[in-house]
């Protein structure tokens, strides 16, 4: 009997449960779901034209593409080829400047280029070097400035 009036309770809780849970109704689909990658495609696009200025994406190789993007990338190169840097620069609009310092693995500056940045600016800015006598093998750093400021650096070996 007693338990019999601890299950009462219990048993009339499930039911009512049941009875409200709504039958057949759509639990899950909103109709003005957005597609997560359409998502996350807008959020970069809102990202990389707000904001304060940054250096988006720098990528390093032996050949540029299309908006002086790389189309061959690699951190490895020969004493004879040049070495290309593409540098994607982000947020609101404004002028500025971005300096590619090239520094061999003593710590000499080989190379110090600067472009500047405008407003009307569209797609990547780029950098590269072919010393006049090759590269000696070893390693190179070059260091990104954004107007003044450290912004990046991408290290990258010569081999015989």
């Amino acid at each position: 009997m007693a338990l019999a009036r601890t299950m009462l309770p219990v048993t009339i809780a499930t039911v009512v449960f049941a009875a409200c849970s709504g039958g057949n109704r759509d639990h899950g689909t909103e109709t003005a779901a957005i597609d997560p990658a359409a998502r996350a495609a807008d959020s970069a696009a809102h990202a990389a034209t707000t904001g304060v200025l940054r250096v988006g994406t720098v990528m390093i190789g032996k050949r540029l593409g299309s908006e002086n993007r790389i189309a061959e990338p690699t951190f490895q190169f020969a004493p004879a080829d040049t070495v290309y840097v593409s540098v994607g620069v982000q947020g609101a609009p404004a002028d500025g400047q971005l300096t590619a310092r090239w520094l061999a693995q003593t710590g000499k500056t080989l190379d110090s280029t600067t472009q500047p940045i405008s407003t009307s600016d569209k797609g990547n800015k780029e950098f590269h070097l072919a010393p006049e006598k090759g590269w000696t093998p070893g390693t190179y750093l070059v260091t990104l400035l954004l107007n003044g400021d450290s912004a990046d650096a991408k290290t990258f070996a010569v081999k015989k």
